[in-house]
C-alpha cells in the first residue's frame, strides 16, 4: 500500500509525505505535498525518510478523483437531456410553421403562454396559489406544446448543467449560487412530478366510480382524468376527420387514416400505430392484461356516463392510447425517485467542491462537523422521500 501510495503521489510530481513521530509507522502515506528534509539542516546525512507533516485535509485522491467524475457526468447527462428538448422544439418548429402574416404575433403569444405554463409549473411545489395565478386560463395551442415548451425547458435545464459545469470549473460565487438555486427548483419540480405520477399510476379503474352518483362523480379527480382527456381527444379526433381500422387482435396496432393533412392528424395516426398498443417484448400475459384493462375502460367509461353507450372504433383507440398512458406512468414512477436521488447526490457533489477551498481554511472538528451534517441531512431526505414515503405522505386531496 505505501509503494503504491508513493507512486501515485510521484505521478503528481510530488513526495508521499507521512508521520514519522513517536508511535507512528513510517512507511504509512498520509497524503501528497513537498518533502522538506530537516535531517540535512541539523547537519546529518540527508536521506529519503519523509518528515513530520500536517496531514492533508479534504477527500482522499482516488475519492475525490471519483466524485469529480460523478458530477461532471452528472452535469454532462443533464445538459444532454436539455438539448433533446431543443432538438424536439427544433423539429416540432419546422412542422408547425405559421403563415408568413402571422408569425410573429403568434410566437410572442406562443412564447408568452409557454413562459407561463413552465413557470406555473415550476412554482407548484413552493406556493399553489402563485402557481394558479401563473398558469394561463385560456387552452394552450399545439404550437405552445410542441416547440415553445420544450424549448423553454431544454434552455432552463441546459443552463443549468452549464452553471454546475462552472461551478466545478472556477468555484466562484457568482456561479455557485444562481446553480445552487436552479438546481432547487428543478429538484422540487421533479418531486412534484412523482408526486402526480404515482397519484396518476393507481387512478385508472373507474370501478369505486359505480357507487357514486353522477353529480358527486364531477368532483371526482378520477372521473375528471377519465372525461378531459377524452373530450379532447374526440374533438380533435372529429375535427381532423379521421376514421379508424381495428386489429383482431389486441396486441396488433390500429389503423387510423385523418382527411386534414395537419400536424395533430399526423400526431394521432403515429401515436395509435406506435404509441397505443402493448409494448413490442411483452409477454402473452401482458398482453392479455392490457386487452383486459382496455375493456374495463370501456365498460367503466359507459357506466360512468362519460363514453357512449355504443361503444365506436375511437372510444376504443381512446381506451388503448389511455391503458398505454398509465403503463408509461407506472415505469417512470418507479425510476423517477432514483434520478432524483442520484441528482441530488451530483449537486451536493458540485457544492461540496465549491466549499472545498473553504473547508481547508478550517480544522479538522470543523470540518467534520460542516462535512457530516451534509450527509446526514442528505440521507434523511433521500430516507423521507424513498422509505418512507407511504407512512409520512401528504393526504391525497393535496396532490
Amino acid at each position: 500500500v505505501a509503494i503504491l501510495a508513493e507512486g501515485f503521489c510521484r505521478f503528481q510530481g510530488r513526495v508521499c509525505c507521512v508521520v514519522a513521530g513517536v508511535g507512528e509507522d513510517p512507511s504509512r502515506c498520509y497524503g501528497c505535498g513537498v518533502m522538506v528534509d530537516v535531517r540535512a539542516a541539523q547537519g546529518r546525512p540527508a536521506g529519503r525518510l519523509p518528515v513530520q507533516q500536517a496531514r492533508p485535509v479534504g477527500l482522499p485522491g482516488v475519492l475525490r478523483l471519483l466524485a469529480m467524475a460523478y458530477a461532471t457526468a452528472l452535469n454532462h447527462m443533464a445538459l444532454s437531456f436539455g438539448c433533446l428538448f431543443l432538438v424536439q422544439a427544433f423539429h416540432g418548429g419546422r412542422e408547425m410553421k405559421a403563415p408568413s402574416g402571422t408569425q410573429g404575433e403568434d410566437g410572442i403569444h406562443g412564447f408568452l403562454e409557454a413562459t407561463q405554463l413552465l413557470l406555473g409549473n415550476l412554482l407548484v411545489p413552493f406556493s399553489r396559489v402563485m402557481a394558479a395565478a401563473a398558469v394561463p386560463t385560456k387552452t394552450i395551442g399545439l404550437q405552445v406544446l410542441g416547440f415553445w415548451l420544450p424549448a423553454l425547458l431544454g434552455f432552463f435545464i441546459c443552463t443549468t448543467a452549464m452553471l454546475g459545469h462552472l461551478t466545478l470549473k472556477f468555484r466562484r460565487a457568482v456561479f455557485v449560487l444562481p446553480y445552487i438555486s436552479l438546481a432547487v427548483v428543478l429538484l422540487m419540480w421533479q418531486l412534484e412530478l412523482s408526486k402526480v405520477l404515482r397519484q396518476m399510476a393507481v387512478s385508472e379503474d373507474l370501478a369505486a366510480l359505480d357507487k357514486v352518483s353522477k353529480a358527486d362523480g364531477h368532483q371526482d379527480v378520477q372521473y375528471a382524468m377519465f372525461k378531459a382527456p377524452y373530450e379532447a381527444f374526440l374533438a380533435v379526433y372529429s375535427d381532423q376527420g379521421c376514421n379508424t381500422t381495428l386489429p383482431s387482435n389486441i396486441d396488433a396496432a390500429a389503423w387510423v387514416e385523418c382527411q386534414e393533412d395537419s400536424l395533430e392528424g399526423k400526431v394521432i395516426q403515429f401515436a395509435v400505430a406506435n404509441f397505443c398498443r402493448p409494448y413490442p417484448e411483452a409477454t402473452t400475459v401482458e398482453v392479455e392484461d392490457f386487452g383486459r384493462r382496455v375493456q374495463a375502460c370501456c365498460s367503466q367509461g359507459k357506466r360512468a356516463k362519460i363514453l357512449p353507450d355504443m361503444i365506436r372504433p375511437q372510444e376504443e383507440v381512446f381506451c388503448r392510447c389511455r391503458t398505454a398512458i398509465f403503463d408509461l406512468c407506472r415505469f417512470v414512477a418507479q425510476w423517477v425517485m432514483v434520478l432524483w436521488c442520484s441528482m441530488l447526490l451530483g449537486i451536493c457533489t458540485v457544492l461540496y467542491f465549491a466549499v472545498e477551498p473553504n473547508l481547508v481554511k478550517m480544522d479538522q472538528v470543523q470540518r467534520i462537523e460542516v462535512v457530516g451534517f451534509l450527509v446526514v441531512g442528505a440521507v434523511l431526505l433521500v430516507s423521507r422521500l424513498t422509505i418512507f414515503a407511504d407512512y409520512l405522505s401528504e393526504d391525497v386531496g393535496e396532490l
